[in-house]
């Protein structure tokens, strides 16, 4: 006979299945939506009775939103598991929500799909950890703890039938008597749709899974031209080679570049360099993800889409077309299938050779210009490099620069924002744009100590932009749409040797008189290939941002007292 303990275990807690979805749905309102409620909150803020009332229809709206798709599995053994998925997927997205400001659809989605270990690191924390632990473990294992009853079918049909009527009754009333404010607080607040924690994450990740848009076809990619040759410029027996540097920055935001304006001096070395900054141009994404294959592709941003850009070939197919040699230095997380058909390094493995560069976290962009140094030494052949810097990749600003340029203080040196001031957090972003700067005037250092022997140039753009705490938003990946200026305007730079000035016929006061033309990555395609004189049928000169710049040959001949030759090239 098993003995009588002198107290008894406690009973665990038992509930219909419709109540746990009703009290996990409130919990979900009042724990992880934060950030939904406080944008409503800043949007409306009319507080007359009607206004009150309204605002007290929107926990309504939501609850019955929630809860309706959540009645349709309440059944005992389905239930539990999916509440206990569901709040710790809410649990880690609420997180990023209130502490960055990220709005998790589907732009965010592509980017915690297409991240690397190295990025996904700097978000990893002990706040994250018992974030975590206190609003989605613990939680979880209550759920999991419930004893769940049920009732006799008849009364169970009721019951469930009672609350769809009831649901969709009240959203019925709500229509009736807030259907205007409804209308006008989605039509001028887009932004609200994307803040439902965690229906729009679910929404996006399983339309990212299941869709096509991402998808590209077997097979070999479609090609973009009918004809790739280069111009009559490059027929020349005694030129010298080539070597064009293109550097895709990463997270720099143009209004932070001192060349543009900005009042602290984040472009010391550049300035003192004969370098063109345009101030006018947009990103054709917020995320790395989908602006890298968009500037090297023809599609532009109006008819870009990941599957089209991945079934075609890009820029770089046509420049090793043309004849000219391709290099890809990476120094991020990888090239979103850019360089899928041109000879790549990926720095990050160099660890153990140029350690000066690199630690366990990763290399400094540096590392980039000493491969670029060693590539224009021994070149022979015509060539094009891509540099993909780290940039100012957050949200750990602090690791993208060296001490030495640790010059704006006091700096946020961790990834949690929420430990730091907002000025610190700028603070340690001007660094890394200062660190930015250094970078590219030591590659442009590097291809004038060669241009006796090699006409050279270098263009830099960024990806996208960044946001450091306006309206509460950090980081970039907003819908574009909805997204601030900060993390779609970009900066763009460039420079040239006077043998590449003299091939390719540019006017460099021309240059400097268009830099503030309103640009966008649109152009990065065709102003390439013009500026290499590769003739292709994909080339289209309105979008050459330098095309105007570029004097006919008529004129060079004027100039120097020469007749000029039939045929004038572009």
């Amino acid at each position: 006979m098993r003995p009588k303990l002198p107290f008894s275990a406690p009973s665990r807690p038992s509930l219909h299945p419709l109540a746990l979805v009703l009290l996990f749905t409130i919990f979900l309102l009042a724990v992880h939506n934060h950030r939904l409620w406080q944008e409503i909150g800043q949007v409306w803020i009319g507080r007359s009775l009607h206004d009150l009332l309204f605002l007290g229809s929107l926990g309504l709206f939501f609850l019955v939103l929630l809860s309706l798709p959540l009645q349709l599995v309440a059944f005992p053994r389905l239930l539990k598991p999916v509440l206990a998925g569901l709040v710790l997927i809410a649990a880690g997205i609420s997180y990023f929500m209130d502490g960055y400001g990220v709005l998790v659809e589907k732009t965010m989605i592509v980017n915690i799909v297409e991240t690397d270990m190295r990025e996904a690191g700097d978000l990893l924390s002990w706040p994250l950890a018992w974030h975590m632990l206190l609003t989605g473990v613990l939680p979880a294992a209550l759920i999991l703890s419930v004893r769940l009853t049920r009732q006799g079918w008849k009364r169970e049909a009721l019951l469930r039938a009672g609350a769809l009527a009831g649901s969709l009754a009240a959203v019925g009333l709500i229509a009736i008597f807030f259907f205007q404010d409804y209308a006008s607080l989605v039509r001028n607040n887009r932004q609200i749709r994307h803040m439902i924690n965690p229906v729009t994450a679910l929404y996006s990740a399983t339309a990212y899974a299941l869709g096509t848009d991402r998808h590209a076809p077997a097979g070999p990619p479609a090609p973009i031209a009918r004809l790739v040759s280069l111009g009559d410029g490059w027929q020349a027996p005694d030129r010298k080679p080539l070597l064009f540097v293109f550097v895709l920055g990463e997270t720099a935001r143009a209004a932070n570049f001192s060349l543009n304006g900005y009042a602290r001096m984040t472009n010391p070395e550049l300035a003192n360099l004969p370098v063109v900054s345009f101030t006018e141009v947009a990103s054709c994404s917020t995320s790395t993800a989908e602006s890298v294959p968009c500037i090297f592709s023809p599609l532009g941003r109006p008819d870009y889409s990941p599957a089209r850009a991945k079934a075609s070939e890009n820029l770089l197919d046509l420049v090793q077309k043309a004849g000219l040699d391709v290099v890809w230095l990476e120094n991020n997380s990888g090239c979103k299938g850019v360089c899928a058909r041109v000879p790549t390094e990926t720095l990050a493995i160099r660890q153990e050779a140029d350690n000066a560069y690199c630690d366990a976290e990763g290399c400094m962009d540096m590392l980039l210009v000493e491969r670029l140094r060693g590539i224009a030494a021994s070149l022979e052949r015509d060539t094009v490099v891509v540099l993909h810097q780290m940039g100012s990749h957050g949200p750990a600003y602090f690791r993208r620069y060296t001490e030495a340029f640790r010059r704006f203080t006091p700096t946020c040196d961790t990834s949690q924002f929420q430990d730091c001031e907002t000025k610190a957090i700028t603070n340690s972003y001007d660094n890394s744009i200062l660190y930015t700067d250094h970078v590219l005037a030591e590659a442009i250092r590097v291809l004038n100590n060669v241009s006796d022997r090699i006409d050279t140039a270098l263009l830099y753009v960024s990806d996208h932009g960044e946001s450091l705490g306006e309206g509460g938003t950090f980081l970039h990946g907003l819908p574009y749409a909805i997204a601030p200026e900060v993390q779609k305007h970009v900066p763009m730079i460039w420079w040239n040797s006077g043998g590449f000035q003299q091939r390719t016929r540019l006017a460099q006061g021309c240059l400097a008189a268009s830099r503030d033309r309103p640009l966008s990555h649109d152009t990065i395609f065709h102003t390439v290939l013009g500026l290499l004189d590769i003739e292709t049928d994909a080339y289209k000169r309105p979008l050459d941002a330098l095309a105007e710049c570029r004097l006919p040959d008529t004129f060079i001949a004027q100039q120097a007292g020469i007749a000029p030759q039939a045929g004038t090239p572009r």
